[in-house]
């Protein structure tokens, strides 16, 4: 959502559209606190309704912004690596790259170990049209 841009190269979101964890976290303490004690809650029920739309919006963005097959970058085939079970063998820090090229969203600091890297690319290759056609 941070990172999403249109055809057109611009970004789909405003930085103002943002929500932090703390930001939905607070939301619902709030939500809870008041539905024990019984107050109105008509601004938290439309901003729940206004995070709800923004969410299903989201996820048509992202649906009509999927990943094409082949997953390619510089001359590597993530759908291929992925599926022959060799992306492991990649180095580290081109995993990090590969998942900053691709804008997955990487631990905050970096970690000096390869799962992270390696389930978010997995992950990002199970929504290519590809990942189907491996398990016929």
């Amino acid at each position: 959502m941070r990172r999403s841009t249109g055809p057109d190269g611009n970004r789909l979101f405003r930085v103002s559209e943002f929500l932090t964890a703390q930001q939905v976290s607070s939301f619902f303490s709030r939500l809870a606190a008041k539905s024990r004690n019984n107050i109105p809650v008509d601004d938290d029920i439309r901003a729940f309704e206004e995070e709800s739309n923004f969410s299903t919006s989201r996820q048509q963005i992202l649906s009509h912004f999927q990943m094409e097959h082949p997953i390619v970058y510089d001359q590597y085939n993530i759908c291929a690596l992925v599926s022959k079970g060799t992306l492991k063998n990649m180095k580290l820090g081109l995993l990090q790259s590969l998942c900053e090229k691709f804008e997955l969203e990487t631990p905050a600091n970096r970690v000096r170990s390869k799962a992270p890297y390696l389930s978010l690319l997995e992950e990002m290759v199970s929504s290519c049209s590809c990942s189907g056609l491996s398990e016929k």
